[in-house]
């Protein structure tokens, strides 16, 4: 049997979702087809290096800067309007270049991060839904 499917649109508003939050929270604000999520946050500083084991994960800059950092020596820079795919398995680790820069991320449901530092600090790095 199918579950039965909300129909309703919901509507958001990037700052105002990030509006009173710390930087490193993330919101999951949309699933789309019970498979994928997209995301949204506030970064700043450096995220500790990782990799993510079910699934590739996608980035967009809606506001500022970013660079990620590639294992092996390489990086990709982001502006706003930017993106970028880092494929899965591939350690990377996101640097803020701008205060207030906010990104957009895609990835699968239950995305599993692996830090190469068991011990990485996350600041205020959480991921839950905003919408129920």
């Amino acid at each position: 049997m199918n579950t039965p499917v909300d129909a309703t649109p919901r509507k958001f508003n990037i700052e105002q979702v990030l509006e009173g939050h710390p930087p490193r929270t993330n919101f999951n604000v949309i699933q789309l087809d019970q498979r994928y999520n997209v995301r949204i946050a506030r970064v700043t500083g450096r995220f500790p290096w990782h990799e993510h084991l079910n699934g590739d994960e996608g980035w967009l800059i809606w506001k500022g800067g970013l660079r990620i950092d590639i294992e092996g020596g390489g990086h990709v820079e982001l502006r706003a309007g930017d993106g970028v795919t880092i494929p899965k398995g591939v350690k990377h680790s996101p640097l803020a270049l701008e205060e207030e820069t906010v990104v957009i991320v895609f990835n699968v449901k239950d995305f599993q991060h692996r830090f190469v530092d068991a011990d990485a600090d996350v600041g205020d790095f959480e991921e839950r839904d905003l919408l129920p």
